[in-house]
């Protein structure tokens, strides 16, 4: 009868062992996708804003063009900023005390160089100045804009080896957007706003998220 009950308290012991491991296990697993899920969404977020960007290097021509479609393109490229950064996902991310963070202070930093963007590309007209130069400017932003979409999209590891194309695409396509601003030798606060966005737009693609294949 000793030997039943000994036997009885080890498997017990045993079990309740393996509840503390599994436990454990579980906690970091938790931890682990709650890291994946915040870098997720700030990459989304961030394709987001691009997007955005990419709306208005598109609004911008328009207006340069005298294009009635301009005004529209950017009034709709800032209700979707607008979005992006007061929505719940971003209120979410702030209650979790993720505000101080240099990944959200790019993020705010770069909303507030769009939208200052937004904001002078609807002062743009027939009559502007310039105008080749704009353009140059314009199309340095969709190209940045693209590429670190890209770099943010492969990052994500959803796709194997072809992330990787994406990735190193997307850094292409970021040092030909810093290389056409360049090359452009005309200076002003709008040359420099988007200078601005351009290092912004570099400096964000660099938090990946680690994926599960092998």
């Amino acid at each position: 009868m000793r030997y039943v009950v000994w036997a009885f308290a080890c498997l017990s012991l045993m079990g309740l062992a393996g509840c503390d491991f599994d436990r454990h296990e579980q906690h970091e697993a938790n931890a682990y996708r709650d890291q994946i899920s915040h870098t997720m969404r700030m990459h989304h977020l961030h394709m987001l804003i691009n997007h955005v960007l990419q709306m208005s290097a598109q609004g911008g021509d328009m207006q340069l063009m005298g294009n009635k479609h301009g005004p529209v393109m950017l009034d709709k490229a800032e209700k979707l900023l607008h979005r992006a950064m007061s929505g719940p996902e971003m209120a979410t991310m702030h209650k979790q005390g993720q505000e101080n963070t240099d990944a959200m202070k790019r993020t705010h930093d770069l909303a507030d160089a769009t939208s200052e963007l937004i904001r002078q590309m609807r002062t743009l007209s027939k009559q502007t100045g310039n105008r080749d130069a704009l353009q140059m400017f314009h199309h340095a932003i969709e190209v940045a804009a693209t590429g670190s979409s890209l770099m943010l999209l492969g990052q994500q590891g959803l796709a194997e080896d072809i992330d990787l194309v994406m990735v190193n695409h997307g850094q292409t396509m970021l040092g030909e957007a810093s290389g056409l601003l360049y090359e452009e030798t005309h200076t002003d606060a709008y040359s420099e706003l988007v200078k601005e966005i351009v290092q912004l737009l570099i400096g964000i693609p660099e938090h990946p998220v680690q994926s599960t294949v092998q």
